[in-house]
């Protein structure tokens, strides 16, 4: 029997380690100052993987990176740019790097975590997601939610749902908006009565004066590789997303 594998998506947890560290001291009538501990760090990172571990019952496990720059930017180049003023934790890289090292840390060529994450899951069945992130929603395999305590056994049917919705309404914590003015309830309600179809996605956009290229490229973005074959891994190129 194949050992049982957690695939854990790193990012998210040396970004709530790096936080959950920091501590405001105050000094002075009108100083303050932020610090954070990297021994108390790696201690809520290895208290995050235990508890992975656990919940899932893994034998082992991968923590999973994401690259520096990846495939969306070259597609998109404003992706994450809402995101270009946000504070990141003290420390970050060194715990990144720390954990990476030291926690059998994986990171792919112009890939994001959740990709590399996808690849693993959705091509074997030992594999388990483990992220707090909903996107993860658009797999077709087993995913551990740590930050609701939920596991989920999502069906390709599902998966492809979850997708052709999220075309449609954007992801605004990503920095791309959708289909204008359709949020997630009114796109699953748009799938829901006209049917889980390419046509519907691109009729929601039509409807709003916008085009099947724009509808195209937001299908594109949200999307998260589901197999190896659609990555090739030596020149970090990417088969990318296209309707059936």
């Amino acid at each position: 029997m194949k050992k049982r594998i957690a695939a854990i998506d790193a990012d998210m947890v040396v970004y709530r380690a790096g936080f959950a560290s920091e501590q405001e001291i105050k000094w002075e009538d009108d100083i303050w100052t932020l610090h954070s501990s990297e021994a108390d760090m790696k201690v809520i990172v290895q208290d995050m993987i235990d508890y992975a571990l656990d919940q899932t019952k893994a034998d082992d496990y991968l923590m999973v990176f994401s690259d520096r720059r990846n495939f969306r930017y070259n597609i998109y180049p404003e992706y994450k740019s809402n995101r270009k003023d946000k504070r990141k934790p003290l420390g970050l890289k060194s715990i990144t790097d720390w954990a990476f090292e030291n926690h059998n840390g994986v990171r792919k060529n112009n890939l994001e975590a959740d990709d590399v994450i996808g690849m693993l899951c959705c091509s074997n069945e030992n594999y388990v997601a483990v992220s707090g992130d909903k996107d993860f929603g658009t797999l077709n395999c087993e995913w551990f939610n740590f930050l609701k305590a939920e596991t989920s056994h999502t069906t390709k049917e599902e998966a492809d749902y979850n997708h052709l919705a999220q075309a449609m309404s954007g992801d605004s914590v990503d920095g791309f908006s959708g289909a204008k003015g359709i949020g997630a309830v009114t796109a699953m309600k748009l799938l829901d009565k006209h049917g889980a179809t390419w046509e519907t996605v691109v009729d929601a956009y039509e409807s709003k004066g916008q085009t099947e290229e724009d509808a195209l490229l937001n299908a594109r973005l949200s999307y998260i590789l589901r197999s190896p074959k659609e990555y090739n891994e030596k020149e970090g190129e990417i088969k990318l997303w296209m309707p059936k």
